[in-house]
């Protein structure tokens, strides 16, 4: 059910749901619940200096992630890539990666998923599982 608070066709950056985590910043624009979609959820987020989304999951999610600005060390299993502004990394549905700021300024990047409505959980959280742990020791 969309948010009758909520714009349907625009959204400005003050309007997003804001979510604050230590070391991140997610300002969510359309996720369920937001707005009248069901197939798509779009976040924009920021990584403080150190920070990371350690090794996750979508199972039933596909992802693309976005830099907009610094730099992100991104792994998609076990081989890594540091993106940069104008970079993109696609993830299909649960395929374990993470994205990790190990530069001195914030990264900021914008992350879109689908589909918006799904069974399971969103997210499954493994960094601290083996092989997964170890990479990042």
């Amino acid at each position: 059910m969309a948010n009758p608070n909520l714009p349907w066709k625009f959204l400005t950056y003050a309007q997003t749901e804001l979510e604050q985590l230590p070391g991140r910043t997610h300002h969510w624009y359309t996720r369920p619940g937001t707005v009248q979609s069901d197939s798509l959820v779009f976040v924009r987020a920021q990584l403080a200096p150190g920070f990371s989304h350690g090794f996750h999951k979508h199972p039933e999610m596909d992802e693309i992630i976005y830099v907009l600005s610094g730099e992100l060390e991104q792994w998609y299993e076990q081989e890594k890539q540091v993106l940069k502004a104008g970079d993109a990394i696609y993830i299909p549905k649960g395929v374990i990666h993470g994205s990790y700021n190990v530069s001195n300024a914030e990264v900021d990047f914008l992350a879109i998923l689908t589909p918006a409505k799904i069974e399971g959980p969103m997210t499954v959280e493994v960094a601290e599982e083996e092989p997964w742990r170890g990479l990042k020791a």
